[in-house]
């Protein structure tokens, strides 16, 4: 199991590359994250099975915001 921190650092260093990346079935702060992108787009995006899957083209403050929207508590 990795952080929340330790994953968003991950997907942002790969999004800055460029190009596709990826992470299936990797616990995140005790939940199951699947994920596809490409750049700032996030074609798959699964926490604990429910899609928070975004639009292409987005800013990157939007991405990191979709990126940590499944993590915000209530």
């Amino acid at each position: 199991m990795i952080s929340f921190e330790q994953f968003k650092k991950y997907v942002n260093i790969e999004r800055k590359k460029g190009g596709w990346y990826q992470a299936y079935n990797v616990s995140v702060d005790g939940k199951e994250v699947r994920l596809k992108a490409y750049k700032t787009w996030l074609q798959v995006y699964k926490v604990d099975g429910v899609d928070w899957s975004n639009c292409m083209g987005v800013s990157v403050k939007q991405f990191n915001q979709d990126l940590v929207a499944p993590f915000n508590k209530p």
